[in-house]
């Protein structure tokens, strides 16, 4: 037998205070978690810049709002259309009925813009690396969260990082026992080494808008390998929709590796002006 990662998973729990009765959710701790850590090194990152703090933190609650929303309206419009042709707008409305990375992508984008543009002008490039910086730091719980509950489950595997499930393990009745690719734990590794990376450079000077372009040109490629990875053997409703044989994330990883060159090219000319203590 090929070595694999054994099985781990939490479950929700319950804690009665004073008689109540209050779920904890993994998937919510794990994320909220990864909001405060990510915040966090956003807030370290504009104290070393001496920029405002207040701007950095109400620019987090800004962005990372936005991104809840949208990303689940992308879940809705591209990954399960039936339930809009079902349910109507109460769909969207249901916010805590699925959430789409992507699609939480360009919510953050969307509210980055709103918010530095428009609500708080603020200079554009140097805030929103602000929160490209902390973004790796929080990713890392948030997947975990993910990997948790096994929210991503993947197709049968003989990698030595794929996760053994147990025999008999079932996901609404269905059976998914074997080794498989878990790429909630997978992403969470990947960006344990974002996070390594953008310590030992963010110790250094560099332009603002560095940290949203390379984000976008690192991650767009790995992302676009890994959804080849989700699986094709269970029913339908547990697999990603695909368009052309291509999963809407990996149609949206074009378009995060073309802005995150853009960006690049655009931000990173001259010399650097960025303080940096």
């Amino acid at each position: 037998m090929f070595a694999a990662i054994p099985y781990f998973g939490l479950t929700t729990t319950h804690w009665q205070p004073f008689g109540l009765d209050v779920p904890l959710d993994p998937w919510a701790i794990l994320v909220a978690l990864g909001f405060i850590v990510g915040m966090e090194m956003t807030r370290y990152r504009a104290i070393r810049q001496g920029l405002d703090v207040r701007d950095a933190v109400d620019g987090v609650l800004a962005i990372v709002g936005s991104g809840f929303v949208m990303g689940h309206v992308v879940t809705v419009l591209a990954y399960h259309p039936e339930r809009l042709a079902t349910d109507g707008i109460w769909s969207l409305l249901r916010l805590w009925e699925g959430f789409s990375s992507f699609g939480g992508f360009l919510g953050a984008v969307l509210g980055a813009v709103v918010f530095f543009k428009y609500i708080r002008p603020r200079p554009f490039w140097l805030h929103a690396d602000l929160v490209a910086y902390g973004f790796p730091f929080g990713w890392i719980f948030g997947r975990m969260g993910c990997a948790s509950v096994h929210d991503h489950i993947g197709s049968l595997t003989t990698f030595p990082l794929g996760m053994e499930f147990p025999k008999g393990y079932r996901v609404e009745g269905f059976d998914v026992a074997g080794v498989r690719h878990e790429l909630g734990l997978y992403e969470a590794l990947i960006f344990l080494v974002f996070a390594a990376a953008w310590l030992w450079l963010g110790r250094q000077q560099r332009k603002p808008g560095f940290f949203v372009g390379w984000l976008a040109v690192m991650y767009a490629p790995i992302r676009f390998g890994l959804d080849f990875l989700r699986n094709d053997d269970l029913p339908i409703r547990f697999q990603d929709a695909r368009y052309y044989h291509l999963t809407p994330a990996q149609w949206g990883c074009f378009v995060m590796l073309a802005l995150g060159v853009w960006v690049l090219a655009t931000t990173q000319r001259g010399p650097t002006a960025e303080p940096a203590q």
